[in-house]
Parts: C-alpha cells; structure tokens; sequence
C-alpha cells in the first residue's frame, strides 16, 4: 500500500508540489509561533535584564540618621552583609554629585566641568544585571583586598578610556587629584557614557573624594514569589545594623510584565497566522482531492471491482495527503533547526543574550498541524471515492 501511495505522489507530481508548499508556509508558520515564545522571550528578557535588571528587581530607597557618616568600613561591612543573604541578589547604588573626570587619558583632552555618569557599587551589582564584559574583568568581591576598580561601558571608551588606560578624578571640595586605572569595559545596552566605580574600595583609598549625596539598594530576589514587604524588611534590617540607615520606599523597576504582554500578543499572532494558512492550505486539499477523483474515478471502480475494499480505497486517496504532510513537517523542522544554529554566529560576543536552544515541542507542534491539516484536506476526498461503487466500472 505504501509503495502505491508514493507512486501516487510521484504521478501527481505538480499537484503534490503546489500542495506541499501550501503546507510548508502554514507549518513555518506554526513553528515561528513557537520559536518566538522560547527564543524571543529569552531575548526580551536577557535585554531587559541588561538594561533594568533580572525579573524581579526592586529599588530601596534609603534614609540616614541624623549626622549619620557613611565610613569605609560602614560600606565595607554593609557590603559583606548583603553578598551573605541566602536567595537574594544585593548591592548598594551610591549617589555622589561632585564627582568628576577631569581627564580622558586617550586623547589628551581635557572633560572640563563634566561630572562623569558614575554608578557607585559592588561587585553584586552584576548579579542583578546582566553586563557582558567587553574587555577586562567586572569588580572584586569586597573581602578580596583589590585596590580601586572602574569599570566603563562601550560608549564610555570614547570618553574615558579602555581597558589598562588611567583615569583621573576629582571633586568640588578638594584639589586632590587621583589617578586609576581602568578594570574592564562591559556592555550595558547603554548609548551615553557610564562609568561604575567599586563603591568599597573606592571609599577605603579615596576617603577625601568620598561624599555620598544619597544611597539606594537594588535587590533582585531569586524566589519570585517574594513578596515587597519581605523584601523590604530585609533589606531595612542589613542596611540599620551597618549603616543606621531606613527603607522608606521601596518600588518594582524591571520591565518584564510589559514585555510579557508584547511576547503574548506576537505568539498569538503567529498561531493565527498559522493556522490560518493551514485552513487555506486544507481548503486546497479538498479541492484538490475531489478534482482528482473526479479524474481516477476509473481507476478507483476497477479497485474496488477487483476486490479492493472502501477501506482500502480511503487509505489510498487519503494516505498520499497523510504521508506527504510527514515530509513537509520533517522539511519544516529541519529549516528551523538550522536557523537556530545559525542564529549564534549573528550574535557579538559581548551581547547578553544566550544562546539559544532548539524547542522541541514546536517539533511537535509542526507535526501535529501537518497531519491533522492532512487529515482534514483528504477525509472529504477519501468518502467520497470509498461512495463509489463497482458497478459502475461497468458502464
């Protein structure tokens, strides 16, 4: 029976084309849905998390006590603290206003009354977004006795420098001028100049340039079913045992709920579209299958006079549509396998998105649509030439 169907397809060689390409369309199409939902979304959310942290991250906002100093040690120890909280990703954003590059070393020219975009933090900062490092290393956890790290982003190599040149800073209130040397460069999905600065041992080498205007905590919690009062009445018990400090305000800052609704919506789209096209492409079947056997109705008489039971006869007319649709599901899933492996040699080195894996249940999806739209296309086709009936050979 087998080698009579594919002697079918052979026959009907343009049909069986014009007919697999219909389907091919339909079953990409069902299968971008798919991949959208797996490699899009870990797109949307390695550039989310590059640009405004893992999902969830959360922004604590701090007071101090009255005449409260923030010391290097103070730092050092609220430091510690936080990289030893179990499930919970910490690090403190220190703001200081008059803090300035008064130099770019790689061109000589001198940044006058420019006060750098500068992120004072520590090394868990990179535990809550994403920062590929471009050239260098990121900072040095706060018990390891490193000297003064900085770090820039890409845009900021322009300005600042790179990695292994020097850079100078100063402040309002002093003449001090202090040199250091650039760690690393990271990329962090930022298209204005930004330098980060080991908030830690910057204050421990460079007391007279340190003078917080203001400090706040950015926590991503790896349980996310953390709720914001958790949250926030850790983050308040870390930050008064080191620092005498308060939370007053704590607020969501990653933006992955928004991209969760774009993601649905293209999906959605997608199936639609999909399954759209397999309907047409099933419509095509149809017609298709009842103009052939209007011209095999012959052929289809003798069967059935030489003993060829109805059952026989629906498999013949409907087993052509069911095996061709395999091939084209095995065609469909093969182009997107190679289009995912493809997908890499695309993507820079320093971008935050993972590699992306094949989704195997869009295999499935790809399969099942094929052999159901063949199903549908060839049942009506497959009855109505089981209908015939032998005696009519005879005429």
């Amino acid at each position: 029976m087998f080698t009579m169907i594919v002697r079918d397809l052979r026959l009907s060689f343009a049909k069986t084309v014009l007919t697999a390409l219909s389907m091919l369309i339909g079953i990409i199409a069902v299968i971008a849905a798919s991949l959208v939902g797996s490699i899009g979304g870990d797109f949307l959310a390695a550039t989310n998390a590059q640009l405004s942290g893992r999902a969830a991250t959360y922004q604590l906002n701090l007071t101090l006590g009255d005449n409260e100093i923030v010391t290097a040690y103070d730092m050092l120890n609220m430091a510690s603290a936080m990289e030893q909280v179990d499930g919970y990703a910490m690090a403190p954003a220190v703001m200081q206003d008059d803090l300035q590059v008064i130099s770019n070393p790689k061109t000589g020219d001198a940044i006058p009354n420019a006060t750098a975009d500068v992120v004072l933090t520590t090394a868990a900062y990179n535990n809550i977004y994403v920062l590929p490092m471009v050239s260098g290393r990121w900072f040095s956890q706060s018990d390891a006795q490193a000297g003064i790290e900085i770090v820039v982003n890409k845009p900021g190599q322009n300005m600042y420098g790179t990695t292994g040149d020097s850079v100078a800073f100063s402040a309002d209130r002093t003449q001090t001028i202090t040199k250091a040397f650039i760690t690393g460069v990271v990329n962090d999905g930022s298209s204005t100049p930004r330098m980060y600065i080991n908030a830690v041992t910057f204050s421990l080498f460079e007391p007279q340039l340190w003078d917080p205007t203001s400090m706040h905590v950015i926590c991503h919690p790896l349980d996310s079913t953390a709720s914001t009062q958790q949250i926030s009445s850790l983050v308040d018990d870390v930050v008064h045992d080191n620092i005498n400090g308060k939370v007053t305000s704590i607020q969501r800052i990653d933006n992955s709920d928004s991209y969760a609704d774009v993601l649905q919506y293209l999906q959605i789209a997608f199936f639609v579209c999909g399954f759209l096209l397999l309907f047409v492409a099933a419509l095509g079947l149809i017609n298709i299958g009842l103009a052939d056997i209007e011209q095999r109705s012959h052929e289809l008489l003798i069967r059935r006079a030489l003993g060829a039971s109805r059952g026989n006869v629906m498999v013949l007319v409907a087993g052509s549509s069911i095996v061709l649709s395999v091939c084209i599901a095995a065609l469909a899933i093969t182009i997107s396998i190679v289009l995912v492996m493809v997908i890499p040699l695309f993507i820079p080195a320093d971008a935050p998105i993972p590699n992306p894996s094949y989704p195997y249940q869009a295999a499935q999806y790809a399969l099942a649509a094929s052999i159901l739209t063949a199903m549908l296309g060839s049942i009506v086709p497959a009855i109505k030439a089981a209908q015939l009936e032998p005696a009519m050979a005879l005429r």
